[in-house]
């Protein structure tokens, strides 16, 4: 195999290596990033130098151009979603222009991707000292995902599921545990709320989505408050070519639609210092009802949202960006849809408004030197009701009509970063102040109403270096400080990265990661609906503490190609330890409020192994598989169900995934899903008994298989078109013992969120 191909890019500016003097001369690289055996030229490559901050990407003719670069030896990257990654080593003279060029060889589809969440600066995927995990926009049009929420199954390790059969609140579970322990991030903010968390995974349409990027363990070194079990970053798209995309899915669940109408256009002057990206989409989903007890399983949703991303270079070394999207939801479960909420037996309806954006300055003032600043910000309104109708009386209508409640929730986010490369280290230093404030009021007692403000401030520091040839053994050490407006004393969060590339595709990981989560309001604290409609307030204790969490890992990763067929293989062994977890306990009950405390707990462990295998024996043929084990216990039994086994998580699941592409105009795509096993709370009602008694039951295990085609219609150059057709759940994996009627348990619900649903759809570019 040619030298050249070895090894790939990353992202967006240019820096040196090590022995580069400070003083940057003017210099230029150039060259052109095509395929390697079809010899075409790839549009939209990136080429870096490697263990840097800069880089760019290649114009529709695969050609790049690289300015105002510091002299001295360089290791020059260019790499592609589902290519090798590719580098050479040259030595640049001042002010003299050299060509280079790349053939890059198809490879496992996530391989040759850009990442930024582990460490806040670029490098490819395969380079990547703190292990990141990605999902690329390729795979989310297989899965034919509308949202964030479907983009992330068949994961590895990742499990979103279902959590009320009413509202169908969702949550994402990374290493067994609850979805509040992972920190959502947009372009590497932490713009989402936990009280905007409960709902969010759904409100982010798939327009609105370039790939995303996962890290596990704590990540509170970097991006603070809330991230414990595990980061997940959503990536939006950067202009890069001039096209509009308009898309038509409609699925069909026995008889009840659901269908997302999306549009995007995007441009870019002709020297691509400037462009523009404008998106739109709109969702309209039918009730369904599982078990015909008239009521929902999926409520009633309508779904609109836009936005548009906007960068101008003003030089080579400065460009401002700007982000914004607005979002409007309503859903709706439980019966007598025709009505309004507080005429029917069980109703829960959210109506949200979110806009959110933000605004970037990039400068690099030296080859070595460069800093971003940003505000960032997410205004959240929401109506709701949570109850129901007991009876037709006076008395109980005027209580249907208290639980109306109306939410405002602002955060705003302002913050520095500066990256400095020193010798074969890249130092990496910034602050970030979050602000945020909530207000929740319901038409009940004003006791249960809720007025806060909770303010952070952060600073970092990290040091990513490394020694050998091409990084073959790198470290990255880092420490976060944070203020939170709820605590007395600063949080430090330390981490520790090490990677040893061993060579031939083998490489060799350790790591010590952190995190916290300050006691303040979560996701559902709010107006949260039990059994009979009745609600429950949630409130923090006094002199509440924060909770920590302490990761160990290990791992062995092997990505090569085996006698010419690209094979990629990782195996993860973890460890999370939890101390002063959070936990509710019941206090009283008046008016049909239950009111409950949150409390520290003793503690919790999270242990495991992950496994993911990756191979292309042919052109065209990929199949990828992953299997999860979790040991999830808490220190002391949990006292409603005298267990110490984690709720909710069961300790197999397995998944699985195969493409096959006979021509680049047909592609198959199947994939599968599975989960064990797991304890799930239950409240029911029990004759004579005024309170209601909880039970713990065991969830059956489920194994779920979609299946789609793509055909790419042979149209023009110009113009190109697409039609998708599948199933969903082909084997209508389904909880089968769903509580019925209006005094069902509605978080009495587990396994897969969608059941059978068939879809078609088309897709026209520009």
């Amino acid at each position: 195999m040619n030298r050249k191909i070895m090894l790939a890019a990353v992202s967006m500016i240019l820096v040196s290596g090590p022995g580069l003097p400070a003083k940057s001369v003017k210099t230029v690289i150039e060259g052109q990033v095509i395929d390697a055996k079809t010899k075409t030229p790839l549009h939209s490559a990136n080429v870096m130098i490697s263990h840097t901050t800069i880089g760019t990407s290649t114009d529709q003719n695969g050609r790049y151009r690289l300015l105002n670069i510091a002299p001295g030896k360089i290791h020059v990257q260019a790499s592609m979603i589902g290519y090798k990654g590719a580098h050479q080593i040259v030595f640049l003279r001042p002010k003299r222009q050299i060509t280079v060029d790349f053939e890059l060889e198809p490879t496992i589809l996530e391989m040759g991707a850009v990442v930024v969440t582990g460490t806040a600066t670029p490098h490819l995927l395969e380079d990547m000292p703190v292990r990141t995990e990605v999902i690329p926009r390729k795979l989310i049009e297989y899965k034919q995902a509308t949202n964030l929420a479907e983009a992330l199954g068949f994961h590895t390790g990742i499990r979103v599921e279902n959590t009320c059969q009413n509202c169908n609140a969702s949550q994402v579970r990374i290493l067994g545990m609850d979805g509040i322990y992972s920190q959502i991030l947009i372009d590497g903010d932490p713009v989402m709320s936990s009280l905007a968390g409960v709902y969010g995974l759904e409100h982010f349409p798939e327009e609105m989505v370039d790939q995303i990027e996962i890290v596990k363990g704590g990540g509170s070194s970097l991006y603070g408050a809330g991230a414990v079990a595990g980061v997940i970053n959503l990536i939006t798209r950067r202009p890069m070519t001039n096209q509009v995309r308009i898309k038509y899915s409609g699925q069909s669940m026995k008889e009840k639609s659901d269908y997302h109408v999306g549009a995007v256009a995007e441009t870019v002057n002709k020297t691509g210092s400037s462009g523009a990206y404008v998106f739109g989409s709109f969702r309209r989903r039918n009730p369904y009802d599982r078990n015909q007890d008239g009521f929902s399983e999926l409520g009633a949703l309508n779904h609109e949202s836009m936005g548009f991303k906007w960068y101008n270079q003003f030089t080579e070394n400065k460009e401002l960006l700007a982000s914004f999207h607005h979002i409007h939801e309503e859903r709706r479960g439980g019966n007598k849809f025709d009505l309004p909420c507080h005429e029917a037996e069980i109703a829960e309806w959210i109506e949200h408004w979110r806009s959110g954006g933000t605004i970037r300055w990039e400068h690099r003032p030296t080859a070595l030197l460069d800093y971003h600043i940003h505000y960032s910000f997410a205004l959240e309104d929401r109506n709701s009701y949570y109850g129901g109708l007991d009876s037709p009386s006076p008395e109980d209508r005027l209580k249907a009509l208290s639980y109306y409640g109306r939410t405002k929730n602002q955060l705003h986010i302002a913050g520095f970063q500066a990256n400095y490369q020193l010798s074969n280290q890249l130092w990496t230093c910034g602050m970030q102040v979050t602000r945020d404030e909530i207000k929740d009021e319901t038409a009940a007692e004003t006791a249960y109403h809720l007025n806060e403000i909770y303010s952070n401030t952060g600073f970092f520091l990290q040091d990513n270096l490394h020694w050998g040839s091409h990084k073959k053994i790198e470290f990255v050490l880092g420490a976060r400080m944070d203020q939170h407006s709820t605590l007395r004393d600063w949080i430090v969060s330390p981490r520790i990265h090490a990677k040893w590339n061993a060579g031939k595709g083998t490489t060799f990981r350790l790591a010590y990661t952190t995190g916290f989560k300050p006691p303040q309001t979560y996701d559902e604290d709010l107006h949260l609906c039990g059994i009979q409609g009745d609600q429950r307030i949630i409130r923090n204790a006094q002199n509440l503490r924060e909770e920590k969490s302490t990761t160990y890992s290990a791992g062995y990763e092997f990505q090569e190609y085996l006698k010419g067929i690209p094979t990629m293989l990782s195996f993860t062994a973890f460890r999370t330890r939890l101390s002063d977890s959070f936990t509710e306990q019941f206090m009283s009950k008046e008016s049909g409020i239950e009111k409950w405390e949150r409390v520290n707990s003793d503690g919790a462990t999270a242990q495991g192994v992950e496994l993911d295998l990756g191979i292309r024996p042919f052109p065209g043929i990929e199949l990828r598989g992953g299997l999860t084990y979790i040991h999830g216990r808490y220190d002391s039994p949990h006292e409603d169900f005298q267990t110490r086994r984690f709720l909710r998580t069961p300790d197999w699941s397995g998944n699985i995934q195969f493409i096959v592409a006979p021509s680049h105009r047909i592609h198959f795509f199947l994939a599968g899903d599975s989960f064990g096993e797991t304890d799930v709370p239950h409240e029911i009602l029990v004759p004579e008994q005024e309170t209601p008694r909880l039970i713990l039951e065991r969830g059956n295990p489920f194994f779920q298989i979609d299946l789609g085609i793509i055909y790419r219609v042979p149209v023009n150059s110009s113009f190109n078109m697409e039609i998708n057709m599948g199933i969903k759940n082909i084997t209508d994996a389904f909880q089968e013992d769903l509580d019925q009627g209006p005094d069902r348990d509605p978080a009495y619900v587990y396994g897969p969120v969608q059941p059978r649903t068939f879809y078609l759809g088309l897709k026209t570019s520009i």
